[in-house]
């Protein structure tokens, strides 16, 4: 018997198939019996049969001449909760804001049909994703979620409190255990989640207790919680690790109910979770503040974190949740802070000219020791690919896309204009681009960001594997300055000089 390798997956499946739509059924059978296998009832089997009818005849009619030998793989795999269903092939590029906008609602009489599968997909997958691989191809992944019960159906209740609480004393505080969060206590977590946010948390799998129990137990997420003696989940924290590394983590979900405020909860999960962090041996932590008051940002200072930028307009000021509550008000931002668990190493920055100095103050303020390359110090022209590597992923809670560019090519401003132009018809509010600070070329890069209109909003610390500059564009959204509340002096310094570099501003 073969052995498996060491990246052998039992939870993963990939079929390989002729491009000839001869083949679908059997396409269909291999992705509707993992499903099953899955934990997926007949019921969403039928839905991704659809779903997989609309996806294979894009890549047959759309990625090979009809004379073409060739052939494509469809690759299943488990996700937490649920299921992720890749299709990959070497065809043609394709461009997805070629394709034309389904409107349901128009008049039956203007309906063409144009547009309709991508519609479909859209409407059966919980999270449709396209990415272009460059010479590797290109790959359309689909996730579907198990149907499982929420803690949506709790009747409203008035809005927790914002702002610091006033300590309760020691001899009046509740006895509370730290620890891991056990499978049992996940509808606790959702309620705590509920408690302190209502229903405009961004993260809607917190409200889903099969789902928290899933994220914790494949590693994607590790909970925190603070128990009573009585088994009440007092409060909750997590490190949630970002798709590209596990170098590093996002200090997250951190919610305490409101009758046990003021009894730092958050901090002693946070000293718990930094503790846990650094015995996995990761290399640092980051945490989002939110900015329409100080608190967070006065308990992830208290914790060592130091800000390193901003994810400006990062949601709407009321999230929509399975339709009960609708966008009011300005966008919200958040600012980025990070803290390093192990001192870090040197590090060499290709940025550009005209920021090294916030860039250098930002280093500064965590403690890191960075240099710079030379002005124009970049891949030769012979050195370039001829094609770009872009990963986009959207949040459509948020409105909000996420673009990382692990390889730059010749084509990369082609590429980009097209992926600028699909997310503003999906009506993306906010791009947030990602560019490796040891790669060379990102100065030159950024520069071509900021002329197609993107700011620069600082930076954050990625580990062993780079840092990430962060740029941002804005859709039809201005950015609210003067509503954003900041502690420290330098974040405020920072914030002034993002507002200076922002053209939109007012």
């Amino acid at each position: 018997m073969t052995e498996p390798s060491s990246s052998f997956d039992p939870r993963r499946c990939t079929l390989t198939a002729p491009s000839d739509l001869t083949y679908l059924p059997m396409i269909q059978g291999f992705v509707r019996e993992y499903a099953s296998a899955a934990g997926f009832p007949p019921r969403d089997q039928t839905r991704l049969d659809l779903l997989m009818e609309e996806a294979v005849t894009n890549v047959v009619h759309g990625a090979f001449a009809d004379d073409e030998h060739a052939s494509f793989d469809v690759l299943c795999e488990r996700v937490p909760a649920g299921m992720q269903i890749t299709i990959h092939d070497d065809g043609l590029p394709y461009d997805p804001s070629l394709t034309p906008e389904y409107d349901p609602g128009a008049e039956l009489a203007q309906q063409t049909g144009a547009g309709l599968g991508s519609f479909l997909m859209q409407q059966i997958a919980d999270r449709v994703e396209f990415h272009n691989l460059g010479s590797h191809g290109k790959e359309t992944v689909f996730v579907r979620y198990l149907e499982s019960e929420s803690v949506t159906g709790a009747p409203p209740a008035a809005e927790a409190p914002l702002g610091e609480p006033e300590p309760v004393p020691r001899a009046e505080r509740v006895e509370l255990e730290f620890g891991p969060l056990r499978p049992t206590q996940a509808i606790e977590v959702c309620r705590c989640i509920y408690d302190a946010y209502r229903y405009t948390y961004v993260n809607e799998h917190m409200y889903y207790p099969d789902r928290v129990v899933a994220l914790n137990q494949s590693g994607d997420m590790i909970s925190a919680v603070a128990t009573t003696s009585e088994g009440e989940v007092a409060g909750h924290a997590a490190l949630v690790f970002p798709e590209e590394t596990r170098e590093i983590a996002d200090l997250a979900i951190v919610a305490t109910k409101a009758r046990f405020r003021g009894q730092s909860i958050a901090r002693r999960l946070g000293e718990y979770l930094s503790k846990e962090a650094l015995a996995r041996g990761l290399a640092g932590m980051y945490i989002e503040e939110v900015t329409v008051h100080t608190f967070t940002q006065q308990f992830s200072h208290r914790l060592g974190f130091g800000d390193c930028g901003f994810l400006l307009a990062y949601s709407p000021a009321t999230m929509a949740f399975k339709g009960i509550a609708e966008e009011t008000g300005a966008r919200r931002s958040v600012i980025v802070a990070f803290k390093y668990l192990k001192p870090p190493a040197p590090i060499l920055v290709h940025a550009p000219a005209r920021h090294r100095d916030m860039i250098a103050r930002i280093y500064e303020s965590l403690g890191a020791p960075a240099t710079f390359a030379d002005a124009g110090e970049t891949v030769v022209a012979t050195g370039i690919p001829s094609a770009s590597v872009l990963h986009a992923t959207v949040n459509t809670s948020r409105a909000v896309a996420t673009i990382h560019i692990p390889v730059y090519g010749r084509d990369l401003e082609r590429r980009l204009h097209d992926e600028m132009y699909r997310l503003r018809r999906e009506d993306v509010k906010v791009m947030d681009v990602f560019l490796n600070l040891g790669s060379p070329g990102t100065d030159v890069v950024t520069t071509a960001l900021e002329d197609a209109g993107f700011v620069f909003t600082g930076l954050l610390p990625g580990g062993p594997s780079g840092d990430w500059l962060v740029l941002q564009y804005y859709n039809g959204v201005v950015v609210d300055y003067d509503g954003i509340k900041v502690e420290a002096e330098f974040t405020g310094s920072l914030l002034d000089y993002i507002r200076a570099n922002d053209p939109h501003a007012g």
